[in-house]
């Protein structure tokens, strides 16, 4: 039963690093740098020819929904305006960014770093 939780827990690292080491290209590729904050994410999204949109209305405020797939890589974003509600990043099926205005205490513009888990026992 040891073994075979051991091979299910590697596993399960390989994957979350493929997912960080894919997401960590991509946000270089966006920003050259190796951490990006969640409003250049966000500006990424908004921005990008392939973004999907949806607007809907609640209590006369207007919620938009923005959707990009690109490669591995699944963005979701939420806004008010120009508010920040919600940005989730996913890559090979891992959650790599789960941003919640109302839960989340760092600023927008705190970098995101990704760890690196080669070495997490």
């Amino acid at each position: 039963m040891n073994i075979s939780f051991n091979n299910l827990l590697n596993k399960a690292k390989i994957g979350l690093n493929q997912a960080f080491g894919h997401a960590k290209e991509t946000l270089y590729s966006i920003t050259s740098t190796s951490s990006a904050t969640v409003q250049q994410i966000a500006d990424y999204v908004r921005n990008h020819p392939d973004t999907r949109v949806t607007r809907k209305e609640f209590l006369g405020i207007t919620i938009s929904f923005y959707e990009l797939s690109k490669g591995e890589m699944r963005y979701y974003l939420e806004t008010n305006n120009a508010k920040i509600l919600q940005l989730d990043v996913h890559s090979h099926n891992h959650s790599v960014i789960a941003y919640r205005s109302y839960r989340d205490h760092l600023s927008v513009n705190t970098p995101v770093k990704f760890p690196d888990l080669q070495d997490a026992k």
